[in-house]
C-alpha cells in the first residue's frame, strides 16, 4: 500500500478495506511473527458480558435487540416471526428466545442482589444491582469478569429456555477455562472446536446485531493461547493496576512525567536496599502483613472463654492426630519412651495438653484467607465463614466388604467458633465448624454445579479442624431450588514470596455437554411461547404548548411488558435542561415520570 493522506489526495483513497499500511511492517522480523498483536481478553470479556446481560435485561444503550435489529431479520429473511408488528400507532416486538419476562428479570436481579462474596474476591455485587430499574450499574472490568464466569450461569438456571440457557452457560464456561492459570495444551484444539459450536448456537437465537467485532474475537483466543501461553500472563489487569500506582506518584500536575520518574527512582533505590539487606532483621519496621496473613493473625473479638473438658479433649486429640511433630513418632513411640532425651520441647508441651481457657475470636487470617464466624458473617457485607477441608476417609461397598479403601474426601461447612489453644510454649488456632453430611447433603447436578444442603448437619462429634488445614469457600442460593446452595471456591491466595494475589484454578475440562439433541434447533425455539411480554418500540414524542405551565404531549411508551401508556395533561418542571414531566391518568394522579430533552427528543428517559 502506498497511500497519501490529506484533503488534496482524498479522491485517491480506497473506499473500502484497509487504507493504511502499519509502520511495523517495515521491521525485518515483522513478517515472520506468528502473533503481531495481543488480544486483550479483559476488555473482550467485559464487552461480551455487557452485550449478553444488556440484551437479557433489555438495558437501554446496552441491548442488542431493538426495532432496527428486528427489521434486519425481515430484510435477511430469517426468523420472520420475530419481525415488528403494527398495533395501531404502536410497534410491538414479539418476545424472542432470549427475551425475559418481568418475573424472570426479577429472579435474576434478586439472585445477584443477594450474593455475598469473601474478602478480596471482588467488589460487593449487591451494590451493582438496582432492583428498582432491574439492571446492573457502575460495572468495572473485574466485576464483569466475576459475574460472567461464576454468577451468570447460576443466575439463569431457573429462567430462559433450556437451549438458550445451555448456550450462554457454555460461553461463560469458555471464558472461565481460557482465563484459568492451569491449562492443558492437549485439550485446546477441542476447546477451539467447542467455542465455534457455541457461537453458532448463539447465532441461532440472538439477532445479527449481537455479533459485533468483540464477539468475533472470541474465536481467536484459543489460538493465541496456544502461541503465547495462559491469558493471565498478558491481560490488562496488571497494567491497569500499575497505571493507578503511577498516577498516584503525580503531585505536581503541570509536570506529571517528572513526578513519576522521581518517585520511581526513589522506590527502586529503596527496593534495592531492602533486597540487599534481606537476611538482616529490620529495626522499627513492622512485620509484613502478607506473612502475617499467611502464618496466622487474630483480627476481631479477642476474649478469653472457658471450654468444657469434652471439647478440650476433642480438640487436643485432633491436634495430636494432625501435628507434624507427633506424626513422626507414631511408629517409633516405644523407642522414644526408652530414650526421653530425644523428646523435643514442642512434643513435651503437646503431651501436657492445652489450657482450659482459650482465646476466642470472631475473625482470623491464615493461609492467605480471612475467616469469620457465622455470627460475624451475618453482620458483615462479606461472606467469610464458608470452609472446606480434605480428609482421608475409609470407603466400603457394603457391610461384608473386607477390603475397604482409603481416599481423600472433601467436607463443607461453616465456621461457628474460632479458638486459639495455649500450649504454654506456643498456640494453635482451631476452627469449630458445622459440617454438612456427605451422604445426603452434597451432590453434583447434571450441569456440573456442586450443591450442598446446609440444613443437613453431620459429624457433630468431629466439628474441630486445625485452622492451617482450612480452605475458604462461599455459598450462593440456587435459584432453581431454594433448599440447596451452590459451592464456589474463593480464588484469592497470597504467596508470601511474590506477594501476588491470583486465581486458583484446576485443570480445565471440556465444557460441552454430551446431549446431542440440544444441537437440534426447531423453528419454535426462536420465539418465547411461555409468555407474551414483548416490548413496544418507543415512538416519536410530539410536544405542543397548552396554557401556562402545561404541555399537551402525544407519546406511547411501554416498560417491561406493561400495557402501553398514552399520556394526558402533564405538569412541566425544568431541571438541568430537561423537562421533568409527570404523566397523569385521566388528569388526576401521576402514573409515570419521564424526562424529555426537547420537542425533537425521540428517546425520553424514565
Amino acid at each position: 500500500m502506498d497511500t497519501q493522506f490529506g484533503k488534496p489526495f482524498a479522491h485517491t483513497l480506497v473506499k473500502s478495506g484497509w487504507k493504511k499500511r502499519s509502520v511495523f511492517f517495515e521491521l525485518p522480523y515483522w513478517k515472520s511473527l506468528y502473533v503481531r498483536h495481543f488480544l486483550d481478553v479483559m476488555h473482550i470479556e467485559k464487552n461480551v458480558f455487557e452485550s449478553v446481560i444488556g440484551t437479557l435485561l433489555n438495558i437501554q444503550g446496552k441491548s442488542k435487540d431493538g426495532l432496527k435489529a428486528r427489521k434486519d431479520l425481515i430484510v435477511m429473511g430469517i426468523r420472520t416471526e420475530l419481525g415488528p408488528l403494527k398495533k395501531g400507532k404502536r410497534t410491538y416486538l414479539p418476545p424472542a428466545a432470549y427475551t425475559l419476562s418481568r418475573k424472570e428479570k426479577k429472579t435474576l436481579c434478586k439472585f445477584l442482589s443477594e450474593v455475598k462474596v469473601p474478602e478480596g474476591y471482588s467488589s460487593d455485587i449487591r451494590r451493582l444491582m438496582s432492583m428498582k430499574d432491574l439492571k446492573l450499574k457502575s460495572l468495572k472490568t473485574h466485576d464483569c469478569h466475576v459475574i460472567m464466569e461464576h454468577f451468570l450461569p447460576i443466575g439463569i438456571r431457573s429462567i430462559l429456555p433450556e437451549k438458550v440457557r445451555s448456550s450462554i452457560t457454555k460461553l461463560c464456561s469458555f471464558f472461565k477455562s481460557i482465563c484459568s492459570k492451569v491449562i492443558n495444551p492437549a485439550i485446546l484444539p477441542m476447546l477451539q472446536k467447542e467455542i465455534v459450536i457455541t457461537l453458532c448456537e448463539l447465532e441461532m437465537f440472538f439477532p445479527p446485531s449481537f455479533f459485533d467485532i468483540m464477539v468475533h474475537l472470541v474465536v481467536h483466543l484459543v489460538k493465541e493461547t496456544q502461541l503465547c501461553g495462559p491469558t493471565y500472563m498478558r491481560w490488562m489487569y496488571p497494567v491497569e493496576r500499575y497505571m493507578k500506582i503511577l498516577k498516584g506518584y503525580v503531585k505536581n500536575r503541570s509536570r506529571p512525567e517528572g513526578c513519576m520518574v522521581e518517585r520511581y527512582i526513589v522506590e527502586e533505590a529503596v527496593e534495592f536496599c531492602t533486597e540487599y539487606l534481606s537476611n538482616v532483621q529490620s529495626i522499627g519496621l513492622p512485620k509484613s502483613q502478607l506473612v502475617e496473613k499467611k502464618e496466622g493473625k487474630n483480627l476481631i473479638g479477642n476474649k478469653i472463654v472457658a471450654v468444657s473438658r469434652v471439647e478440650r479433649d476433642q480438640v487436643h486429640l485432633y491436634v495430636l492426630h494432625n501435628e507434624n511433630e507427633v506424626e513422626s513418632y507414631v511408629e517409633i513411640h516405644k523407642d522414644v519412651i526408652r530414650d526421653p532425651a530425644s523428646i523435643t520441647e514442642r512434643l513435651r508441651c503437646l503431651a501436657y495438653g492445652p489450657s482450659f481457657h482459650v482465646f476466642s475470636y470472631s475473625a482470623y487470617a491464615i493461609n492467605g484467607y480471612t475467616f469469620y464466624t457465622k455470627e460475624q458473617d451475618d453482620k458483615s457485607t462479606m461472606q467469610n465463614s464458608g470452609v472446606t477441608v480434605v480428609a482421608e476417609a475409609m470407603h466400603i461397598s457394603s457391610v461384608k466388604d473386607l477390603n475397604p479403601k482409603f481416599a481423600n474426601l472433601s467436607h463443607f461447612g461453616v465456621i461457628e467458633r474460632i479458638w486459639v489453644f495455649d500450649y504454654e510454649k506456643f498456640q494453635i488456632p482451631i476452627f469449630g465448624c458445622k459440617w454438612v453430611k456427605n451422604n445426603n447433603g452434597i451432590r453434583m447436578d447434571k450441569s456440573g454445579f456442586l450443591q450442598v444442603d446446609l440444613n443437613r448437619v453431620g459429624y457433630k462429634d468431629e466439628s474441630f479442624i486445625l485452622a492451617s488445614q482450612a480452605r475458604q469457600v462461599f455459598y450462593v442460593n440456587d435459584p432453581k431450588s431454594t433448599k440447596w446452595s451452590i459451592v464456589l471456591f474463593s480464588n484469592k491466595v497470597i504467596d508470601e514470596n511474590t506477594g501476588d494475589q491470583g486465581d486458583i484454578d484446576v485443570e480445565i475440562e471440556s465444557f460441552t455437554r454430551n446431549d446431542q439433541d440440544e444441537n437440534i434447533i426447531s423453528n419454535d425455539s426462536y420465539i418465547r411461547n411461555d409468555h407474551n411480554e414483548g416490548k413496544m418500540a418507543i415512538m416519536k414524542s410530539i410536544i405542543r404548548a397548552r396554557g401556562k405551565g402545561y404541555l399537551k404531549v402525544s407519546i406511547d411508551i411501554c416498560l417491561d411488558g406493561d400495557v402501553p401508556l398514552s399520556s394526558s395533561l402533564i405538569r412541566v418542571d425544568d431541571d438541568a435542561g430537561y423537562l421533568k414531566v409527570s404523566l397523569y391518568d385521566n388528569g388526576t394522579c401521576p402514573s409515570k415520570q419521564i424526562s424529555i430533552l426537547s420537542s425533537k427528543d425521540k428517546g425520553p428517559k424514565i
